[in-house]
């Protein structure tokens, strides 16, 4: 049996080499397959990957359910998974990541198979403020037989209810979005759980403050609790300064020290002039110094011949116009000298 990778991409094209060139070159006793869905479609940088020789035996699946999203991206590979019976788990993981070991699959998959109980994913159990308590998907294993169950019951209510134990919402409400219970399956569901079992609703309220609020997986974690055991893996989660905002620098899967898989975080945000003009100041304050990071680990694993393609592909994306036009903070941008100054 396998595992199927699965991977979101949006814009950060070099991220997207990183991890692609970081699964290749760590090698696993479990077989797997890397499959990407591309949640941009026609936008340039997923050439990062096509056209270089980092493509090879990667399925790539442009997402047409909804774009721009991570969570639909992910379910658009588990749709594609359903009936390819060699696999039998699913990983999930973002481009802003990259594996570190030898033998990094194993470690996850060792996490479920040694645990008590049921255990139907392995992950960073992320827990911060009061928008945060669940297994994170960034970097995650997932039994495929129980996705595939909670996939169908998500798919199957058509109801347009947002539950939450403080105050439900309808989807005709403002700021509700009527087009969820036309779209979305286990990863991207966000209307809550109709009547949840008490030890649903005391993580639902630690983890989500009102209705709609589920982060991409969460509402996963929370369907299966009582069903199914879940298995937090050691991980150091760990901030530090970049500039002017505070923000994780990383979550080391395994430990900072020797980890098997890295979740950078900012990778994927700080490629938001791409879409439109930046107003929030954590990410104006951010972007600089994360997309330094992204080009000196790219520069750091990424073999010479295959980052060949940046200058031209960047050019494409027109990457310097929009990061002038979008980007308040471009004086710092070209001060660490990923744009020439003007």
């Amino acid at each position: 049996m396998k595992t199927a990778i699965a991977l979101v991409h949006g814009h950060a094209a070099k991220w997207l080499q990183v991890i692609i060139q970081t699964l290749k070159q760590f090698k696993t006793d479990r077989e797997f397959d890397i499959f990407v869905a591309n949640s941009w479609p026609g936008h340039p940088s997923i050439k990062a990957l096509t056209e270089t020789s980092l493509g090879e035996g990667v399925t790539v699946i442009d997402c047409t359910i909804r774009l721009h999203s991570h969570a639909t991206g992910l379910e658009q590979i588990l749709d594609y998974i359903t009936d390819k019976d060699e696999y039998d788990y699913m990983f999930t993981g973002e481009t802003d990541c990259m594996v570190c070991r030898t033998g990094w699959l194993d470690w996850f998959h060792d996490q479920i198979h040694t645990s008590q109980g049921r255990a139907c994913m392995a992950g960073f159990f992320w827990h911060e403020g009061n928008n945060h308590y669940n297994v994170n998907s960034s970097g995650t294993l997932y039994r495929k037989d129980m996705l595939l169950k909670y996939h169908k019951e998500a798919r199957n209510n058509n109801e347009g209810m947002f539950w939450h134990p403080n105050g439900n919402r309808h989807d005709s409400e403002e700021g509700m979005d009527p087009t969820i219970k036309d779209l979305v399956g286990c990863f991207a569901e966000t209307r809550g759980i109709k009547d949840p079992t008490p030890i649903q609703k005391e993580q639902i309220l630690a983890g989500v403050p009102q209705a709609s609020w589920f982060e991409p997986g969460a509402w996963l974690y929370y369907k299966s609790l009582g069903e199914y055991t879940h298995v937090r893996v050691p991980c150091d989660h760990i901030y530090k300064k970049f500039g002017p905002v505070t923000s994780p620098e990383g979550t080391y899967y395994g430990g900072k020290e020797n980890p098997y898989y890295i979740h950078a975080w900012g990778g994927t945000r700080c490629y938001d002039f791409l879409k439109h003009p930046i107003t929030d100041g954590f990410v104006s304050g951010g972007a600089p110094y994360w997309l330094k990071r992204e080009d000196e680990i790219c520069k750091n694993f990424v073999p010479e011949d295959i980052r060949a393609i940046m200058p031209s592909l960047y050019e494409e994306m027109e990457f310097e116009k929009k990061i002038r036009e979008n980007l308040p903070s471009i004086g710092v941008v070209e001060r660490l000298g990923l744009v020439a100054p003007r």
